[in-house]
């Protein structure tokens, strides 16, 4: 089926081609052209910074202005209305995941801040579950999301795609006619009851400058739709919670001469949340019923970044960026229970913590020259990083005299031994220009190799007894892609991209261990894990010109060895999975043979304003998604991919450029048993439809406010991302809130 999709809708992009190629659509003259708004650019295509119609990918390039227009809080509200990627996270103590591009999500999809990676995601059993939530949006400046495997850029993780967050920097804010700049925000949600301010100082001119931005927030759980008040799986409104963040930048740029700029960056972040977690009270748990549970979860980010760029137009050496960096990312989960056993009253906490340490240099060289008339743009260099990773596991049980009971898994104990792991990689990639820039193509090519050391301290084999001592372990890959990107005319191109991505072996999948006697299983390790990989194709059609743009792109990715932790292990099937040396029924994270994911999307918009006098200012933009994926192996649907969804919005933009705003209406398709595989436990999702508000107005030169109203026909939904984390539980607790509203109000100085 999925390849009967890709064959129909290469096709239609084949029948665009020709008729664009013939001019049956539309021609654009030399005026037009020159009436198109500037271009946007990135940077995370090609790792050199080009106008997003120069790039053979699909890319979404969103500014701090559009962020601020859309009241985004958090990483999901950044995603809200870009169809293809989302983020889960609903009716969690543990707050938002990470992204899902496409259907692949996880560790599968590559987040950095400023070129450094963010922490990995980690769960392991109920009371630990760091997430990957450790960006704070009022401190950046762009976001930038690349759609599929971009590993012969980035390397590992880059499986899926990747999003790269630029944070402020003083040049910036400031120059030698304007040398300071400073600005206050304020906002509040209904949704959460969030209370968010913010301030940026920038000082300096273009020869020296620093920065510090800082941002306060304090929230609610965000509400749901259930009625019910109720404990336990009753229970249909969100749990209570007290979240506080606190997020600084730091930044000092130095230009001492031209062509040579330094940079130096801290950045902290903190999350704490406090929640009485009622879904859980009066729960029994193997015959215990659980009285209370409460809990108290930090996460942290502590980030140093030097960076160095050089650039001339003369020489070899046209570019030279050196990157220097550490970082730390702390998750610290706490539960305390109160409990009635068989033998009495209790009360139990459980302390997770899992930490990651990552320290990195990257030097990337940039050299142009021309061979006859064709022009090349040579990017290399050398990306290294190590990340220590360790986990931690504590508690203990007490009757209500503080007498300590026996706990039936020994405790401290760790998940996964300490391990290291270094990666370093040689990177080359060529933008070669043809026929006076009409034709680009662009090759690039890869090499990491990575070495895991383990440490098998105390606590982790007191912690593990009986299990096989840990192995390290070391793999290498090489990944390829191929880009062509042909100007039709001046409105008009075309694309087509050849990709390949990877992901390591994970170390706790390679090396977990846990045994659990009064659940009768235990968790053991397999060194023989082999690298995820990737390979995607994607063809694209671009318009760009008078009437407005747009991008129709169709896609097929194919990932092989895909790592699925904790299966059943393989070498016990035949007993049912029990190893009869001890009579456990064992897990073991294995590879499985192949998933399949095609799809196609659209975007663009419509400058209705050019088509009549009578609609000047207005623009209608417009966005679909659509994705269809297969475990080949077991004949499945894959269930990470999200359902079909489009977005139209009217745009208004007054012609003093004053105020505007935009209504915008979000469509989903449900999920139906058909799309679900046969052992799943998630249930089908009803489609629906909302409709969201937004405007904004510069009352003064130096005073804007931002009016956002969300879900304004209080339609009762669930997306199907958030369906994960049911289970037993009531529905309704996983529904988005209903009609609700935000607002800030930015002042400059």
């Amino acid at each position: 089926m999925a390849h009967k999709q890709t064959i129909s809708l290469c096709a239609t992009w084949l029948t665009l081609l020709t008729l664009v190629s013939s001019g049956h659509i539309f021609a654009e003259t030399g005026q037009a052209a020159a009436d198109q708004e500037t271009e946007v650019m990135t940077v995370v295509g090609t790792r050199t910074e080009r106008q997003v119609n120069e790039v053979g990918a699909s890319i979404s390039v969103i500014t701090a202005e559009e962020l601020e227009r859309q009241i985004t809080r958090d990483i999901a509200d950044l995603v809200r209305f870009e169809p293809g990627v989302s983020v889960s996270g609903t009716g969690s103590r543990f707050g938002l995941s990470g992204f899902n591009i496409r259907g692949i999500e996880g560790n599968r999809v590559l987040t950095i801040v400023d070129g450094v990676r963010v922490p990995d995601e980690f769960s392991f059993g109920p009371f630990l579950d760091s997430r990957r939530d450790f960006v704070d949006v009022d401190s950046i400046e762009l976001v930038e999301i690349a759609r599929g495997p971009i590993s012969s850029l980035y390397g590992s993780d880059a499986l899926g795609g990747i999003v790269s967050f630029t944070t402020k920097k003083p040049s910036y804010y400031v120059s030698d006619a304007e040398g300071f700049y400073a600005d206050i925000n304020a906002g509040y949600s209904s949704d959460d009851s969030s209370l968010n301010a913010s301030t940026t100082l920038a000082l300096g001119n273009e020869q020296i400058a620093g920065l510090i931005s800082y941002t306060h927030r304090d929230a609610e759980e965000t509400e749901t739709q259930g009625s019910s008040g109720y404990t336990a799986a009753q229970r249909q409104e969100a749990d209570p919670q007290d979240i506080e963040v606190d997020s600084i930048l730091a930044k000092l740029e130095f230009t001492p001469w031209e062509g040579h700029n330094f940079l130096l960056s801290y950045e902290q972040f903190e999350h704490t949340n406090d929640a009485q977690i009622l879904s859980d009270y009066g729960a029994f748990v193997r015959g215990t019923l659980i009285n209370s549970r409460d809990a108290r979860d930090e996460r942290e980010r502590q980030k140093w970044v030097i960076d160095y760029h050089y650039d001339r137009e003369e020489g070899w050496l046209n570019h030279l960026a050196l990157k220097v960096y550490q970082q730390t990312g702390t998750s610290e989960q706490l539960t305390n229970e109160m409990r009635t056993a068989a033998s009495g009253p209790q009360t139990r906490f459980r302390y997770s913590e899992f930490e990651q340490e990552i320290e990195g240099a990257l030097v990337q060289f940039g050299s142009s020259f021309n061979t006859g008339e064709v022009a090349h743009t040579l990017t290399y260099g050398v990306d290294y990083y190590a990340t220590d990773n360790k986990s931690l596991r504590n508690g203990g049980t007490f009757s209500l005299d503080g007498t300590p009971l026996f706990e039936f898994s020994p405790l401290p104990t760790r998940d996964f031994p300490i391990t290291e792991v270094e990666q370093i990689a040689y990177f080359i990639q060529d933008e070669i220009i043809f026929l006076d820039g009409k034709l680009r193509v662009t090759p690039g090519v890869r090499y990491d190799q990575f070495d895991a050391d383990t440490q098998a301290d105390a606590i982790y084999l007191a912690g593990n007894p009986g299990t096989e001592l840990p192995q390290d372990y070391d793999d290498s890959e090489v990944t390829t892609s191929l880009s062509v990107v042909y100007q039709l005319n001046e409105a008009w191109s075309t694309f087509a991209r050849y990709s390949e991505g990877f992901r390591a072996p994970p170390y706790d999948d390679v090396n977990v261990g846990f045994t659990n006697p009064l659940g009768g299983y235990k968790t053991i390790a397999n060194p023989d894990l082999v690298s995820e990989t990737s390979e995607g194709i994607e063809l694209g059609l671009r318009w760009d010109g008078r009437y407005g743009d747009m991008l129709l792109t169709v896609f097929s990715n194919e990932y092989e060895d895909f790592i699925d932790p904790l299966s059943l292990a393989p070498q016990f099937l035949a007993t049912g999975g029990i190893d009869p040396v001890d009579g456990f029924r064992t897990f073991q994270s294995v590879n499985r043979a192949e998933v399949e994911i095609d799809g196609v999307e659209l975007s663009g918009l419509v400058e209705l304003g050019e088509l009549s006098e009578a609609l000047a200012g207005f623009g209608l933009r417009y966005s679909l998604a659509y994705a269809d994926g297969e475990d080949l192996e077991r004949d499945e649907p894959l269930e990470t991919i999200n359902p079909l969804t489009a977005v139209l919005g009217l745009v208004y933009d007054a012609q003093s450029g004053r105020w505007g705003g935009q209504v915008v209406m979000t469509l989903v398709e449900g999920k139906d048993e058909s799309d679900i595989a046969s052992d799943s436990e998630r249930p089908a999702t009803s489609g629906y439809g909302i409709v969201d508000v937004l405007a904004y107005v510069d009352i003064t030169d130096s005073i804007t406010l931002n009016v956002g109203l969300f879900n304004v026909t209080d339609r009762e939904y669930i997306r199907w991302a958030d369906t994960l984390s049911i289970g037993g539980d009531a529905p309704e607790r996983f529904t988005q809130p209903g009609f609700n509203a935000g607002a800030t109000l930015k002042v400059v100085f």
